[in-house]
């Protein structure tokens, strides 16, 4: 079952898309590259790393591969080039999707 949280940017990674303060809502479920609960290349995603449970982030799918297998992954990239994403950690599992961004609610 899918629920929607809100929560809200912190750091410039994201910019000029989603600034710091910025409250976004997401749909939080168990997202695949394929069905109703899917992510594709240009989504906004939420993001935990198994290295960094209980750290979140928000990232833009940049690239897929894997559709349609066990082993299907992403590549993230931040809007902001000077931002973390997989230019450091490399693909990252599917599973690791924990929301889609669906729109930023107010600017904080």
């Amino acid at each position: 079952m899918a629920k929607y949280a809100s929560m809200v940017i912190e750091g410039d990674s994201m910019e000029p898309t989603y600034s710091a303060g910025d409250w976004l809502m997401g749909r939080w479920a168990d997202y695949k590259l394929t069905g109703w609960n899917k992510v594709s290349f240009g989504d906004v995603v939420v993001v935990e790393r198994d290295e960094q449970p209980g750290i979140f982030y928000v990232k833009r799918i940049s690239e897929t591969r894997g559709i349609g297998t066990t082993s299907a992954a992403i590549y993230l990239l931040s809007d902001n080039v000077a931002g973390t994403d997989s230019r450091q950690w490399g693909w990252l599992d599917i599973s690791c999707v924990r929301a889609k961004i669906q729109f930023r609610m107010k600017r904080g």
